[in-house]
């Protein structure tokens, strides 16, 4: 992608920025970000959309989309959001969202725009994810890119020669409803020993409240794991980690990325949880990804997994990628 002409200018002339919110199924982040992919102004504050009525979370976004407004030193360009489920074909909003209910059906393009007056781009959070880490963080300089998103739940986004894959609602399909051990542990939609249930922080919790006899939450045991002080911790990120190359196992062998980024929360566990993750990889697919370098004349060069650059960031830089970018395809 380019940046248009127009916007160059405007970029040196002026102090430019965007808005961007993120809209998660536990968090909710909003940010004045400049066109470096610098987050400038951030708040956050819990999601909340329970129930059927969307006002009181639409409230909340719109005092804190306006106080990030007036802090900004010069009226934004426009606001990009990345949001929770599947998106209508217009990308107005979601048509079905299960951590966040009341916000399915709602015209949250159209609200925004109403609200404040500038342009405004939508889409799912797990192509946000991506074109997070592929304009401003791993995938930098990557023909085949997949962001895998950890958190809440766990989800990709791909993007191909600056593209993002788009098929269902919007999305890069549904990875988390990947089943990595049949009759296993159930997700939210009920699919036994999915990549969500198995991945996510639920189970993190899970493992915590086994091993440690009591309730963690699963940031603490994300922050221990980092920094390495604590066994149980460890251990548990280790099996998440396991998963995860698993689930990479098979995702790899459907679009072939030359590199995926793990991004979300539980990415900011760092090097445990990725050398877990491709240690499993690793083991499974064996020669695989070499065999085909070879046979293809390096055209596949084999598939390199990091932790993103952006790991608790990608989803709100990715929002606003749209509004400073365009010609898809283009670099």
């Amino acid at each position: 992608m380019t940046m248009p002409l127009d916007l160059k200018e405007s970029a040196q002339q002026h102090n430019v920025a965007v808005i961007g919110v993120d809209i998660g199924g536990t968090n909710t982040k909003v940010g004045l970000i400049n066109l470096h992919g610098e987050i400038l102004i951030r708040d956050q504050f819990s999601t909340n959309a329970l129930g059927t009525d969307p006002t009181d979370f639409l409230n909340r976004l719109g005092k804190s989309i306006q106080n990030i407004y007036e802090l900004g030193r010069n009226q934004p360009l426009g606001i990009g959001i990345s949001t929770h489920g599947y998106l209508d074909d217009e990308r107005h909003g979601p048509v079905a969202c299960l951590s966040t209910p009341a916000l399915r059906g709602v015209n949250i393009r159209g609200w925004a725009e109403e609200q404040f007056g500038l342009p405004v781009v939508l889409n799912n959070d797990l192509i946000a994810h991506a074109l997070g880490e592929y304009f401003f963080g791993a995938g930098r300089d990557t023909k085949r890119f997949m962001c895998l998103a950890i958190g809440t739940g766990i989800g990709i986004g791909v993007i191909i020669n600056g593209k993002p894959l788009r098929y269902v609602g919007q999305t890069t399909g549904d990875a988390g409803r990947i089943i990595l051990e049949p009759g296993g542990l159930p997700c939210k939609y009920e699919v036994g020993g999915s990549a969500e249930a198995l991945c996510g922080v639920n189970n993190i919790e899970r493992l915590a409240l086994s091993r440690y006899g009591r309730i963690v939450p699963a940031y603490e045991v994300i922050s221990a794991a980092r920094i390495g002080s604590d066994e149980i911790a460890l251990e548990i990120i280790r099996e998440i980690g396991s998963y995860l190359g698993l689930a990479l196992a098979t995702l790899t062998a459907i679009f072939l990325p030359e590199k995926v980024a793990l991004t979300g929360g539980t990415a900011e566990a760092g090097l445990v949880l990725l050398e877990a993750c491709k240690t499993r990889f690793d083991q499974l697919t064996g020669r695989y990804h070499t065999i085909l370098q070879d046979l293809t004349n390096g055209l596949f060069g084999g598939v390199e997994i990091v932790l993103g650059e952006k790991p608790n960031e990608s989803g709100l830089l990715g929002s606003i990628v749209e509004l400073i970018y365009q010609e898809p395809g283009t670099r």
